[in-house]
């Protein structure tokens, strides 16, 4: 078939960077195991030398990422790359570090594969993830694309309440982007996306053309907008990076992959829901430059007709995060007057 590329081809190109950490709760020997299903299997898909694991400050996840490192050794002959970094401060920080240092050792390497070390991103959807990418980098004649393992679902491996939370923010950041872009007479291009639901840019496991990751995680200075430094380092590894990444021309694509029914663990839980989402979505409006009247309008398209919306307690968490959100761009702008009034319910469908 013409268009067609081996994997041992494809291999050669493709490098990958794990950012690892893990919070108190899970136990040591459920971390051993969710490294080895992460790391175990890596070496049948590429160099082990084109592997970066990236420990986020926790001692714990260092030492048994070296212990997982000496016995893949062992049984190889070779071994990734580690880096410890000496504090926690967040996955897109570890994600930075990583590309930076993948990017300057090899330079024949075109696609960025990004997987988490909770085991939750099978290394066998990667060459499809790959794939994808060598062909849009190919079709456009540029490597500026961003490729998403897009989940089937989203409601079973988070739980309720992330499961419509997450495809919000995925659908407002979009309509944010597709605002501003055509302010500058440009158009979002969401032609390689799935096409049924909202496009998974949330997921964790994305492959990066070469070119766009030097822009984003290489040449770019953080704008920060609404956020501290602290939570957009912890927050921000999707949702910044999609923004930045269109900004910039990226060519978005999914790709459907494997996830857990239920994850064992993650450290997202932690967040309570109106920080992790309330303040992603203000630094979309914010960093996009999105009018106030505007961004409570396209909040107002979207979160009426959640599901989560028909209990109670969903539909007072979707207001106050309306009114966190809203209230978190007014306040960075320094303006001032009432915000704008949601939309009057209307008793039937």
């Amino acid at each position: 078939m013409e268009g067609w590329i081996g994997h041992s081809t494809l291999a050669e190109r493709t490098g990958m960077v794990i950012p690892a950490y893990f919070s108190a709760k899970p136990s040591t020997e459920m971390i051993r195991q969710l490294l080895w299903i992460t790391l175990g299997d890596c070496g049948h898909y590429l160099p082990w030398e084109h592997i970066w694991v990236v420990v986020d400050g926790d001692l714990r996840t260092a030492e048994l990422v070296t212990e997982v490192r000496g016995r893949l050794g062992e049984d190889w002959g070779a071994q990734f790359n580690l880096i410890v970094l000496p504090e926690n401060r967040g996955k897109l920080w570890a994600i930075r570090q990583g590309i930076a240092a993948l990017l300057g050792a090899w330079p024949q390497v075109d696609y960025i594969v990004i997987r988490d070390g909770d085991g939750d991103h099978a290394i066998a959807d990667m060459p499809t993830l790959v794939r994808m990418a060598w062909h849009l980098h190919r079709g456009y004649g540029h490597s500026r694309c961003i490729v998403a393992g897009a989940r089937r679902s989203r409601h079973r491996p988070m739980g309720w309440l992330r499961g419509e939370l997450e495809p919000l923010l995925d659908r407002l950041t979009l309509d944010a982007l597709a605002y501003r872009l055509a302010q500058e007479g440009r158009a979002l291009n969401l032609g390689h996306c799935q096409g049924a639901g909202v496009p998974d840019i949330s997921s964790g496991y994305k492959v990066y053309g070469r070119e766009m990751a030097e822009e984003l995680f290489v040449r770019a200075a953080p704008n920060l907008a609404s956020l501290t430094a602290e939570d957009y380092w912890h927050y921000g590894p999707e949702t910044v990076t999609i923004v930045e990444g269109a900004l910039r021309g990226a060519v978005l694509a999914e790709a459907p992959r494997l996830t857990w029914d239920g994850q064992p663990t993650t450290s997202f839980g932690e967040f309570r829901e109106l920080a992790l989402y309330g303040e992603l979505l203000a630094w979309v409006y914010t960093r996009l430059e999105i009018p106030l009247a505007v961004a409570a309008q396209l909040y107002d398209n979207v979160a009426p007709h959640l599901t989560l919306r028909t209990t109670a307690q969903g539909a007072e968490l979707l207001s106050a995060l309306r009114a966190h959100v809203l209230d978190k761009v007014r306040a960075f702008r320094g303006e001032g007057g009432p915000l704008p009034a949601p939309p009057p319910a209307v008793p039937f469908l």
